[in-house]
């Protein structure tokens, strides 16, 4: 939730940056450069947090799936096979 909630307020916050930059792009102002530096620290802070989900809590996408998958709603398991799923190394 909060990897998701700090992704919408930096994207909101650029923005509105952008907005408030649109009528004199050559002197954006105090408040649309301090929002722009904000939104860069919420990238990085949502980076990590994506980072933390994927490597240390493991979410992820399944091994098996690909585009020739069956549906969740199917009730088969999604198996390897050589249409989409990753390769051994």
């Amino acid at each position: 939730m909060w990897h998701g909630a700090t992704n919408v307020v930096m994207v909101t916050l650029f923005i509105v940056s952008w907005l408030l930059r649109a009528d004199a792009p050559d002197d954006p102002g105090t408040v649309a450069i301090v929002l722009s530096f904000v939104a860069v620290g919420l990238a990085l802070l949502g980076g990590f947090l994506g980072g933390e989900l994927v490597v240390r809590l493991g979410v992820g996408v399944a091994d098996g799936a690909h585009l020739n998958a069956p549906s969740s709603l199917s009730g088969r398991a999604v198996s390897r096979s050589s249409s989409g799923a990753r390769r051994e190394e």
